[in-house]
């Protein structure tokens, strides 16, 4: 409807989906059809999960709350070099001061694998996984501003151990 149109035009929703008011950022893996709503007033503000492979009827699937407010993430169908996870679902969530990696391939019972913390955190932001799955690039919202360091960073993280990252 949106690429016919022209000119102002009064929308009627197709639907709404009612299981939480706000969300922060909403976040798509196209490779699934679920879509995870982050920093709402549900699931600790953590991975609201829903099945929208029906855009018309999205499905509530489960909640990750283990590690409080996420303020972003990237989920993903992983094929990095730890093994036991490639093909599964796995999100890679920014939690204010930790990268926290989840397996949310079971909605109904996700399982964090990791939670990683750096030096001098001051606001976990947000980041993205390279194309091979291995390293995690993220910044820190606040580090330049509460801190006597002042230069722009991006933190590496090695992922290549999807249960032991470290920061590079």
């Amino acid at each position: 409807r949106l690429r016919k149109a022209r000119g102002p035009t009064v929308w009627k929703a197709d639907f709404h989906y009612n299981k939480f008011r706000n969300s922060h950022n909403i976040v798509i893996n196209e490779g699934t059809g679920r879509a995870f709503a982050v920093g709402t007033n549900t699931c600790s503000g953590s991975l609201h999960m829903m099945d929208i492979s029906n855009p018309t009827n999205p499905v509530f699937l489960g909640c990750f709350s283990a590690d409080g407010y996420t303020h972003d993430a990237q989920c993903v169908v992983y094929h990095g070099p730890t093994m036991e996870f490639v093909g599964k679902e796995i999100c890679f969530a920014y939690n204010e001061d930790t990268l926290t990696i989840v397996d949310v391939t079971d909605a109904s019972a996700p399982v964090m694998l990791s939670q990683t913390t750096y030096q001098g955190v001051k606001y976990a932001h947000q980041g993205w996984l390279d194309e091979a799955h291995e390293y995690a690039y993220a910044d820190d919202e606040l580090d330049e501003y509460k801190s006597s360091d002042k230069i722009t960073k991006t933190y590496i993280f090695d992922v290549r151990d999807l249960k032991y990252p470290t920061l590079r």
